[in-house]
């Protein structure tokens, strides 16, 4: 599994190495694969719900940007482990195992046989970029992401997301800031499916960011910014349960479709940007679940 990605379209390579590679969920019974996918429900929320803004002013009249956003987000080590519990007699006590951002799967011993979980990607930060396009009439802009879906053997994989911002300091001109609130969905589908219906999996990532900023701009090129935010995310999970150490009979060899709820609530950002003529340069922190470090170029007018 490659560690660094550059663009979106990195996803979909990194979405096929995890089906490749030997990070597998269809070994683990459905209770488990909550477990270890929930910090990947969680990094997905917090991925998207990122970058969406570095200027709480919107144009008046008619706007437009280009934006490149990179992302560098640090995985607690409170995220790369779970304590594993299958379910099975004779095993009361289990040892922690790897979630998918974890290490070394561990392997315990019930009164059916050997439960067998697998390893994880072994991460201690995730850098990974996206590109948006907006406009902007009349204090209201509409952002679009969007990234059509491409196949590749058995695995596709596409996302959209749209953003709606509003200025609501343009209805008080005394007001020393620029304030406006931001509406942010984005989705994700990842599916692999063959011939063998037993070599299935799919994931698709919900994702919802409700948001308040402002800015302030000194000397015409320098903008201080913040914003404060409600967000939530859900990862929906179907996927073949193979049960191939046997030790699972009543649940195998079916289909399950599970929901993993991430751990976004509400983050807190604050950054700096350049304007530099229709070049704008920003970076910002994002204090949350999984801290985030954002840096973005735009072309504006």
């Amino acid at each position: 599994m490659k560690k660094s990605f550059l663009i979106l379209i990195i996803i979909y390579f990194a979405c096929q190495n995890i089906f490749a590679q030997g990070v597998r969920i269809d070994n683990l019974p459905p209770q488990e694969v909550v477990k270890y996918v929930k910090p990947l429900s969680t990094y997905l929320g917090t991925f998207f719900n990122t970058g969406a803004y570095h200027n709480a002013d919107v144009s008046d009249l008619f706007g437009f940007k280009f934006s490149i956003v990179g992302t560098l987000t640090f995985l607690p080590e409170s995220e790369k482990s779970f304590a594993p519990n299958p379910g099975l007699e004779g095993s009361e006590y289990f040892e922690s195992t790897a979630t998918i951002f974890g290490t070394q799967g561990g392997y315990f011993l019930s009164n059916t046989g050997f439960v067998v979980y697998p390893s994880g990607l072994g991460l201690k930060n995730i850098p990974l970029g996206i590109y948006q396009v907006a406009g902007s009439l009349f204090g209201t802009e509409l952002m679009i992401r969007y990234f059509p879906t491409i196949k590749k053997d058995n695995v596709q994989a596409g996302l959209w997301g749209i953003g709606l911002k509003h200025e609501i300091s343009r209805y008080f001109p005394l007001l020393p800031l620029d304030i406006s609130v931001q509406l942010l969905l984005n989705r994700l589908k990842i599916e692999k499916k063959s011939s063998d219906p037993t070599d299935y999996a799919k994931f698709e990532s919900k994702n919802f960011a409700f948001n308040v900023q402002a800015s302030k701009t000194f000397a015409g090129f320098l903008i201080i910014y913040g914003g404060l935010q409600y967000e939530s995310s859900n990862l929906d999970v179907s996927y073949y349960f193979k049960d191939p150490d046997g030790v699972f009979p009543s649940l195998a060899d079916r289909i399950y479709d599970l929901k993993v709820d991430g751990d976004n609530t509400f983050r807190l950002t604050v950054g700096t940007a350049l304007q530099l003529s229709f070049f704008v340069l920003n970076f910002d922190a994002n204090i949350t679940k999984q801290t985030t470090l954002s840096a973005g170029m735009s072309f504006e007018f």
